[in-house]
């Protein structure tokens, strides 16, 4: 019960520390194998959202099948944007390419070498990033209740003055 305690004081901690920061420069890969920055995610027009995720991840996979849901019915003022970045290794990375064939409502991206995972500190998954329109985080969770998609969406739509 004590680690649980200090893991999760830990985690917040990391959390708060990442308060305000700009998104980190770091290239992932899209289904096609194909680079994609980190940088190029922002638009300067709309908020975005940073899921990271795993394929052994039960929760992770709860959460983001509730963004989708949540996804599908989106008739806000400004395009949903949801990033699920892979942080599974190189070893599962066709299995986690092969998931997210069929996903609707978020961009599947892929970080096999963990350098967006190291450069946000995430320590555990399922981790939710929100930004506003010029990269900068508001917003982050880490861990998934039913639920927790509704509160996303609202830090989205405060973040973009909604």
């Amino acid at each position: 019960m004590k680690r649980l305690v200090t893991l999760l004081l830990l985690c917040c901690i990391a959390a708060l520390s990442l308060k305000g920061q700009d998104i980190p420069g770091v290239k992932l890969s899209d289904a096609s194998g194909r680079t994609v920055t980190t940088s190029s995610l922002i638009d300067h027009k709309t908020p975005f959202v940073i899921s990271m995720w795993m394929t052994t991840c039960k929760p992770c996979l709860k959460e983001l099948e509730a963004v989708m849901d949540e996804a599908a019915g989106w008739n806000g003022d400004f395009p949903l944007r949801v990033y699920a970045v892979s942080v599974d290794d190189s070893r599962s990375l066709q299995r986690a390419v092969a998931m997210t064939k069929a996903w609707e409502g978020v961009t599947p991206l892929f970080d096999p070498n963990g350098d967006l995972r190291r450069a946000l500190n995430v320590s555990a998954v399922p981790q939710v990033f929100v930004y506003d329109k010029d990269g900068n985080l508001y917003h982050t969770h880490i861990g998934y209740r039913p639920g927790d998609e509704l509160q996303l969406l609202a830090a989205l739509r405060k973040c973009a003055g909604k």
